[in-house]
């Protein structure tokens, strides 16, 4: 049976395909004892979960929970991936295998035998593989991509997910994740793969032997702190007051941010010595996710009464959670939107006083990000640029502008805690927003404020804005299902009137449609790749925006309001939520 056949068969079809990975000895002795456990009557519900489904490799790659079947990450789902990257690479004219691929991984568990599964597999294909020699961020690997001109790369995490999660992230030559066409044509290669067995290999140690894989040491931490320590924009007195506590939160940021820090005059750093060290198992807190206040409990048990900044990255460092010190010296924790508005008033206010403000500079967000940072870009001259949810297409438009258009990329963001600045990366990067966050906080202390009192400094310019998330979680096979009719319900059925105001208008990126209010026919839409989100706009330019997660069985709703009174709009958001996310 082809990996083909499998992907083909209907849902009740999984006890067959679970009894292929039992009896077929392409897979190893405890795949095989594992997936004869899974067939016993007692286990016919996990079963179901593991080989009922197809863990798809999605537009940035794979996602899910560890485990045995077509439907979870182990090293055959690693394989395929890998050997449809391989194949496309393979199609590549002129030197492009040749310049081989970088692979990283993080600290979760199995993520180094997963990046050597993905070795083996390059490697039989002659494909040069550069491999870090240990835990790597993920900006780390993608600024290594670019300094050795590689033809892809590899990333084995799984970002801010749960203990039980791994992925597989691909990048390619630009730096970035793959976009179109890219991955579909990765995608396809995936679904025409045979036999599992039929997969060429080369053993790790042998192809290590032979010169087909080499080690990535230090020399990518010096290259990666010298160039951005290039994007410094404070100042070195004022960084030394600075108390700052650090937490990778067991991840790779411990690799390079406390050294980051040091290098540019902060000398009071202390680290939460438990969670520095790398633990797959993110032992000391609930969920390794800096989007979560709870993440930061043993990193305020930690700080002392002049330290007044916490700092902590997600456990392949491409994010970026702060808590700060208000007036009343609480510490209070910020979203995603408030870091990354605080972080572009300081880089463009700085830029400008430093006459280095580029005339034609371009500030990239995203269409759930605050348009609140649309304003501070507008006001500082800087063009702004509305990409879908996804780093990958910050990158992308990026590049564009600057190669194509003669623009100049200052500074991208989401609002899911990434940013960044300068073209070192790839990708979102959370050491550099360290340092950046850090920076801002230091210059505001020499002027006595607080970063929330310049959050109120903005908001009295631009108006109070007040954004906010929800999520939804759907597990078991049928989460993605009731996702997708929650999805088909607000398409086909959409609200007229939510909270006492109009819907005036709604966009379908999906369909890339508009339709407003006193309109019978949809108009053209955004022109962004096709993407399941749907936009609501009321008539007090309240915005909701609906779109499934891309890397687990959720569904986000994002809320961004503004107005003059910070009272009315949180009842205003409360009363909207209420009446919006009511079955």
């Amino acid at each position: 049976m082809s990996i083909q056949d499998i992907m083909l068969q209907k849902k009740e079809d999984f006890i067959q395909t679970a009894r292929f990975w039992a009896e077929n000895p392409s897979f190893d002795y405890k795949t095989q004892a594992e997936a004869k456990k899974l067939l016993a009557d007692e286990f016919r519900d996990e079963c179901k979960e593991c080989f009922g489904s197809i863990l798809e490799f999605g537009t940035g790659g794979l996602r899910g929970i560890m485990g045995i079947g077509t439907n979870r990450i182990n090293r055959y789902t690693v394989q395929t991936a890998t050997e449809g990257v391989a194949r496309i690479i393979k199609k590549m004219k002129n030197d492009s295998v040749s310049k081989g691929v970088i692979i990283g991984y993080d600290t979760r568990n199995r993520s180094f035998e997963f990046a050597k599964v993905s070795s083996e597999v390059l490697a039989a294909h002659g494909i040069p593989v550069f491999l870090f020699a240990e835990i790597a961020p993920t900006p780390l690997v993608s600024c290594e991509l670019l300094r050795r001109n590689a033809v892809a790369g590899i990333i084995i995490t799984a970002s801010h997910n749960p203990p039980e999660y791994n992925g597989y992230k691909v990048y390619w030559e630009n730096g970035g994740q793959i976009v179109p066409p890219v991955d579909n044509q990765i995608i396809d290669q995936i679904r025409n793969i045979t036999e599992i067995d039929r997969i060429p290999t080369i053993s790790f140690e042998k192809a290590l032997q032979q010169g087909k894989v080499e080690w990535i040491n230090s020399g990518a931490d010096e290259y990666y702190l010298k160039t951005v320590s290039k994007l410094s924009l404070g100042k070195r007195e004022d960084n030394k007051k600075l108390g700052i506590v650090f937490t990778p939160l067991h991840g790779t940021g411990g690799r390079l941010v406390p050294e980051l820090l040091r290098q540019q005059g902060f000398e009071n750093v202390k680290v939460v010595e438990q969670q520095m060290v790398p633990d797959g198992n993110f032992s000391t807190i609930a969920s390794p996710n800096p989007e979560d206040i709870n993440a930061f409990d043993m990193a305020v048990d930690h700080a002392s009464d002049d330290d007044e900044l916490i700092l902590a990255n997600d456990p392949d460092a491409d994010r970026l959670g702060v808590m700060v010190r208000d007036a009343d010296r609480q510490w209070q924790w910020l979203t995603g939107n408030q870091i990354g508005v605080l972080i572009l008033d300081f880089i463009l206010s700085n830029l400008k006083q430093q006459k280095r403000l580029p005339l034609n500079g371009v500030i990239i967000t995203t269409i759930v990000t605050t348009p609140l940072l649309s304003k501070i870009a507008v006001k500082y001259g800087m063009n702004v640029i509305e990409v879908l949810t996804g780093f990958k297409w910050i990158r992308k438009e990026a590049l564009h502008i600057e190669n194509d258009q003669g623009a100049k990329f200052v500074f991208g963001m989401e609002e899911s805690h990434g940013y960044l600045m300068g073209d070192h990366s790839g990708d979102k990067d959370g050491i550099w927003a360290s340092l950046a966050f850090a920076e801002m906080v230091a210059s505001l202390r020499e002027k006595n404020m607080t970063p929330q009192e310049r959050l109120n400094q903005i908001h009295q310019e631009h108006g109070i804005h007040l954004d906010a998330l929800k999520t939804r979680a759907f597990s078991g096979t049928g989460g993605i299902e009731k996702i997708q009719q929650l999805m088909k319900r607000l398409r086909n059925s959409p609200p007229k009137s939510i909270a006492g105001q109009t819907v005036v208008k709604i966009t379908d990126y999906l369909n890339n449609t508009i339709l407003h209010a006193d309109e019978t026919c949809h108009g053209d839409g955004p022109g962004l790749p096709k993407s399941n989100v749907i936009s609501l706009e009321l008539a007090d330019k309240t915005r909701i925006l609906a779109r499934p997660s891309g890397t687990e069985p959720k569904i986000k709703y994002y809320f961004n309001l503004h107005g003059k009174n910070s009272e009315l709009l949180t009842k205003h958001l409360d009363a909207i939520q209420a009446e919006f996310l009511n079955d």
